[in-house]
């Protein structure tokens, strides 16, 4: 399966923007997702519609985001929780430590800061939203 424009994929009432050039069943490969790069391997192959392969591949990296992404630009909840309140938008300037949103966990509001100062490039979060540890919340460059 190959394709050239990028795919919209819903998990869990969240938007991902999925790239796939190619998979392969036997060999890692890449997709981007959101624009970021990930790497995938499939355990066991099996004979299954491609679609149905990309789709569980997308979900389990989607869910996991590695140490490299987040030194990328990529910043991540660093435990479940909701989003009280987001303090940027794209194409914001941010410099290291400027608040980026208000994560509440556990009754306490958790201040999520940039790890790097650069340019807002995608904000994946909402006041009202629920979050997962490891989901991408916003992406700096």
């Amino acid at each position: 399966m190959g394709t050239e424009a990028p795919l919209s994929v819903k998990i869990r009432e969240k938007v991902y923007d999925v790239e796939v050039k190619k998979i392969d069943k036997t060999a890692p490969f890449s997709v981007k997702i959101n624009r970021l790069p990930f790497k995938i391997e499939f355990k066991t192959p099996e004979r299954r519609i491609v679609s149905q392969i990309a789709e569980q591949a997308v979900i389990v990296s989607a869910m996991k985001p590695s140490r490299k992404m987040a030194e990328e630009g990529a910043v991540v909840a660093p435990m479940a929780g909701k989003i009280v309140s987001v303090k940027v938008k794209e194409g914001d300037s941010v410099r290291l430590g400027d608040v980026l949103c208000i994560l509440e966990a556990m009754k306490m509001e958790n201040e999520i800061t940039a790890p790097k100062a650069g340019i807002v490039q995608s904000v994946n979060i909402s006041e009202g939203m629920g979050v997962s540890e490891g989901d991408i919340l916003i992406i700096i460059k």
